[in-house]
C-alpha cells in the first residue's frame, strides 16, 4: 500500500486547508495510506479530516517549546529542536511527502529527513506577496525547495510567478489545479435556504491584507453616495483585520450594507442565494472560492490577479483593475445588466469542469 505524508499548519479557515480536506476527502483508503501532520491542533477544518487518516500533532498547542523551537530556526538559524520534534514524532515509512503549504510546512518537510519522494505546493503569488518570506533566513528557502523532487503550482500563472521569485531553482515544477468536489458543494448548498430580499454580494475570504476587504466597504459606500441603496455585501470570513474593518464600516456610515458574518463552516447556501460573488484580492494564486461559485451558477466578479484570470479569462467572469473607480464601474456592469450574468452563468458550467475534485487526486496518485 502506497504511503503519503501531508504537512500543514494548523487547519484554519482558508482556502488551502479546504482544498486539502477535499483531496483527503476522496482519497481510495483501499488503495492508498495517508498520515496528516499538523503544527498543533485546534483549526476549524479539522473535525472534516476523515476518519481514515492518521493526524500528527507535533505540539498541543504553540507552546512555549514551540515558540522557542521557532524562535531559534527563523532568528538564528539553529534548527535543531525543529528537527527533533520531527524525528520524535514521524516514522520515516513514507512513499511521497508533501507539503501542502508555503512558509513553516515547507521548513518542517525540509528539515524532516524522510525517504521517499517529496513535493511541495504552492498556492498563491510568491513574487508579489512574499508573505512567507519572514519564516526563513536568508537563502534558506531556495535551499529547502531545491531539497523537493518537484514544486506543485496551482495555476499556470503562479508557476510564473514562483519562477520570477526564484530564478536560480533548478526544482522542476508542474501544475496541478485545485480541487472542486461538485458532490459535497451542491450537497453543502441545500443544507440551508437563504432568502435575500436585496440585491446580495457575497465576499469570501479572511480578514487580511491580501484579501483588501477594505475595497468593498470602499465600494459600498460610494453606492450609498450614488443612492443605489438595495444592495447588501455578506462578507465572510474572520481575521486580524476585524476591528479595522468594523471601524471602516463605521465611518463610512455603511452598517446597513455591510455585514462582517465571520468564519462559517458551510458558507455554500450564502453563496448559492447571491446575486454576485467578489473577490477583491491584490494576490490570489488559484480562487477556489471562485469556482466554487460557478459549479452553484452565481456570477463572478473579480480583480485581476493570477488565479482568476487563469480561470475567468474575462469569459466566464467579469476581471476588472484593482483600483476603487474600476470596481465600482466592474460592479455596476454587473448590477445593471442580468443578461451578462446570466451569460457568465452558462459559460461557467463547461469551464469548471476542468477542475474537478476526481482528476486532482489522480494526479496526485502520480506523484
Amino acid at each position: 500500500m502506497k504511503k503519503y505524508l501531508f504537512i500543514d499548519g494548523p487547519l484554519g479557515g482558508g482556502g488551502a486547508e479546504r482544498v486539502l480536506i477535499d483531496i483527503l476527502r476522496n482519497f481510495d483508503y483501499s488503495q492508498y495510506s495517508v498520515d496528516l501532520c499538523l503544527l498543533c491542533p485546534g483549526g476549524p477544518l479539522e473535525k472534516e479530516i476523515p476518519e481514515q487518516v492518521n493526524v500528527i500533532h507535533l505540539w498541543p498547542s504553540y507552546t512555549l517549546s514551540f515558540r522557542l523551537a521557532n524562535h531559534l530556526s527563523k532568528d538564528l538559524g539553529i534548527n535543531c529542536l525543529l528537527k527533533k520534534k520531527l524525528r520524535d514524532k514521524l516514522e520515516d515509512k513514507y512513499d511521497v511527502v508533501i507539503s501542502f503549504l508555503e512558509g513553516m510546512p515547507l521548513k518542517l518537510h525540509a528539515l524532516s529527513g524522510l525517504h521517499g519522494r517529496h513535493y511541495s505546493w504552492v498556492h498563491c503569488d510568491l513574487f508579489k506577496f512574499p508573505y512567507e518570506a519572514a519564516q526563513f533566513r536568508k537563502g534558506e528557502e531556495l535551499k529547502m525547495y531545491e531539497q523537493m523532487d518537484a514544486v506543485i503550482c496551482v495555476a499556470n500563472n503562479t508557476e510564473k510567478s514562483f519562477h520570477k521569485r526564484f530564478p536560480g531553482l533548478q526544482t522542476t515544477t508542474r501544475v496541478i489545479y485545485n480541487p472542486i468536489d461538485f458532490e459535497k458543494i451542491c450537497q453543502m448548498a441545500d443544507k440551508e435556504n437563504i432568502i435575500n430580499k436585496l440585491f446580495t454580494v457575497v465576499v469570501i475570504g479572511r480578514l487580511t491584507p491580501p484579501k483588501k476587504i477594505d475595497r468593498v466597504v470602499r465600494l459600498a459606500a460610494r453606492l450609498k453616495q450614488e443612492n443605489i441603496l438595495d444592495v447588501q455585501f455578506q462578507i465572510i470570513g474572520e481575521g486580524e483585520l476585524r476591528n479595522e474593518l468594523e471601524e471602516q464600516i463605521r465611518e463610512l456610515a455603511v452598517t446597513d450594507m455591510v455585514s462582517l458574518l465571520g468564519f462559517k463552516q458551510n458558507p455554500f447556501p450564502y453563496i448559492k442565494a447571491a446575486n454576485i460573488l467578489l473577490s477583491s484580492s491584490m494576490a490570489e494564486g488559484f480562487g477556489l472560492v471562485i469556482c466554487e461559485a460557478m459549479v452553484l451558477g452565481v456570477p463572478v466578479m473579480s480583480t485581476e490577479t493570477d488565479g482568476p484570470r487563469e480561470i475567468l479569462q474575462n469569459e466566464y467572469g467579469l476581471l476588472c483593475q484593482h483600483d476603487d473607480e474600476s470596481i465600482y464601474q466592474a460592479f455596476m456592469q454587473m448590477y445593471t445588466n442580468a443578461d451578462l450574468r446570466r451569460s457568465f452563468v452558462d459559460k461557467a458550467k463547461k469551464r469548471v469542469e476542468n477542475f474537478r475534485v476526481e482528476n486532482t487526486v489522480r494526479e496526485i496518485y502520480k506523484l
